[in-house]
């Protein structure tokens, strides 16, 4: 049973991430009303196929497998692992979460693609993802152990975990905003808008200002990865994650660069909106990780699965 629940886990996981692309992909190939109706598409269980049509159905599609991975989760976990508390109550918030998202996404063509809702919708979605990812957590890396590392070099380190990962979702909240009100392609040259730092008018400011949020983010972010890989060396995971999370800023700031460049493809927004994605993993895994590692709680202490 564990095995299984590993399995469904991971693949939670990844079809999370897939969806949050797939939304991605919806919004900038506007196939939003591929669909026009919901649940059903054109009326039909299996609808036409046409390009609009497709993206939408798929996206759907992906949800309700997503779904139904999270429902099997929660069974699983009231069957054998209903004692642990906090991989109960993950596995309950992911359930209510993809529950939620399934309601906003039929909420969301009722009001013909409103774009708060659409904001509501990714929040939603990297939330949840975000759950599964403490999910997977718990079964991957249960049995490593992280020695307790001096954090008196890093000042007030819980508040640099938490305004790290709140930053990153606000940078997301901000882009899903930004593209929201139209104002994604307003800027068209990099790094400055027009030539100027604040140009005039509220698209272009708007845009600007998702610019703005991305520097404060990523360079705050990014300060705190290289915090721990200075004093993390006795834990080789939590320097490993610091050094994707560098990475992933690093590609994260060129592809915004290129996708301004080349024009706003659609394509790049969708790999933009990916490799952020995968920025907010990552930042909640270290968090969760230099959280787990520094607690004066024995590591020994937390849960331990019972193999079947």
């Amino acid at each position: 049973m564990a095995l299984i629940y590993k399995i469904v886990a991971l693949l939670s996981l990844v079809v999370s991430f897939i969806q949050i692309t797939l939304g991605g992909f919806v919004r900038a190939s506007e196939s939003g009303l591929g669909c026009p109706d919901w649940p059903l598409c054109h009326g039909q269980i299996i609808p036409p196929i046409e390009f609009h049509t497709l993206i939408e159905y798929s996206h759907r599609l992906n949800g309700s497998v997503l779904g139904i991975l999270v429902t099997i989760l929660l069974i699983i976990c009231l069957m054998k692992y209903r004692s642990e508390k906090q991989l109960t109550i993950a596995n309950y918030s992911a359930f209510g979460l993809v529950v939620g998202a399934g309601i906003l996404g039929g909420i969301t063509v009722i009001t013909e693609l409103a774009w708060w809702i659409r904001l509501i919708h990714l929040g939603i979605a990297q939330i949840l993802a975000a759950c599964l990812m403490y999910i997977v957590w718990q079964f991957l890396f249960v049995n490593v152990r992280n020695v307790h590392i001096d954090l008196s070099p890093i000042r007030a380190w819980k508040w640099k975990m938490v305004l790290c990962v709140s930053l990153v979702f606000l940078l997301m909240l901000s882009g899903s905003y930004m593209v929201g009100i139209g104002a994604s392609s307003s800027c068209s040259s990099w790094p400055l808008c027009k030539g100027l730092s604040i140009p005039e008018g509220l698209t272009y400011q708007v845009h600007m200002g998702h610019r703005y949020i991305s520097v404060l983010s990523l360079a705050f972010v990014g300060y705190v990865a290289i915090e721990l890989i200075t004093h993390s060396n006795d834990s080789r995971l939590i320097k490993r994650i610091a050094h994707s999370v560098l990475g992933l800023i690093g590609v994260q700031i060129i592809l915004g660069a290129i996708t301004v460049w080349s024009g706003f493809s659609s394509h790049m927004k969708v790999t933009h909106l990916s490799v952020a994605t995968l920025v907010w993993l990552s930042v909640i895994l270290m968090s969760i990780l230099v959280e787990r590692s520094f607690s004066k709680v024995a590591f020994d202490s937390d849960m331990t699965l019972k193999k079947v």
